[in-house]
């Protein structure tokens, strides 16, 4: 039996859009008690290390909410070739990579080599010209988890000039360890992650979780040997995601609550309510 003297005891930021219902203090040691400013206490032993986690957050459609601003750069793209705008849902349906691909799917045909510096020019246009969309909550869950001691990253296929000015934007340049967007046209995203894994240095790739949006995200963790947690609210629906036998989640929060939880050793209080889907 554990004695007073080899418990700590260890405040916990929570990490949630919205503050969660407080659960009732419980003194019978069989859950989380909350103190007065409003932060889950737990009890945990020194024989259970808390283990840091690393996350490699992905940037369009996990931490920018920029469905709508990539629906209206392709719809420019298409109208540029003489081809009809896309809606929200075509392009989830119809998105893949690389990019020439999904406008090939979008139009019905393969896109000629005139047309294709027409739709890359076009496309570069409208993302330069965007104030990046931030999704809702992400600063105050990046900060948590930056309190809690696990650090964070940023991995992105956004050209690296225009993906660094855009975090600059955002105020979120501290929060990263390392910020790598794509330097070459046509790279794939395992490429990438592996890349950027080698400049993290040396890590337990069991410690390191990519959070995204996308199938490919789920290729890229697994071809690197480190876990993933998809997030349903970008660019794929959740039915596309969960083919890719990796866990899918409806919200940022649950995506970094689960990827620290499922971290070897890592002790975690029940506090998010999220619906967790995974296939594994």
């Amino acid at each position: 039996m554990t004695t007073p003297s080899e418990v700590f005891l260890v405040t916990v930021d929570v990490l949630a859009d919205s503050p969660p219902e407080r659960p009732s203090s419980r003194s019978d040691g069989s859950g989380p008690s909350i103190n007065s400013s409003g932060k889950a206490l737990m009890l945990m032993s020194p024989a259970q290390p808390v283990l840091r986690v690393h996350l490699v957050w992905d940037w369009n459609g996990t931490l920018l909410d920029d469905l709508s601003c990539m629906v209206d750069a392709v719809s420019a793209c298409q109208k540029a070739i003489g081809e009809p705008p896309v809606d929200a849902a075509t392009y989830r349906r119809q998105r893949c990579l690389p990019g020439r691909a999904f406008h090939d799917r979008l139009c019905g045909r393969p896109v000629t080599d005139a047309e294709w510096p027409t739709i890359t020019r076009t496309f570069a246009e409208h993302m330069a010209a965007r104030n990046p969309p931030l999704r809702a909550g992400a600063t105050r869950l990046l900060e948590s988890v930056a309190r809690r001691k696990h650090t964070q990253s940023l991995l992105s296929l956004t050209d690296d000039p225009q993906l660094r000015r855009e975090v600059e934007q955002t105020g979120l340049t501290p929060v990263f360890e390392r910020i790598d967007g794509r330097h070459e046209p046509g790279t794939a995203k395992s490429v990438a992650l592996e890349q950027h894994l080698r400049g993290l240095g040396a890590r337990d790739r069991h410690r390191v979780v990519l959070i995204g949006d996308t199938r490919d995200d789920a290729r890229a963790a697994r071809a690197c040997g480190i876990r993933a947690v998809l997030h349903s609210g970008g660019f794929e629906p959740a039915e596309q995601l969960r083919t890719a036998g990796m866990p899918v989640v409806h919200s940022l929060d649950a995506a970094a609550r689960l990827a620290i939880e499922r971290s070897p050793r890592q002790p975690q209080p029940a506090l998010l309510d999220d619906k967790v889907e995974h296939r594994c």
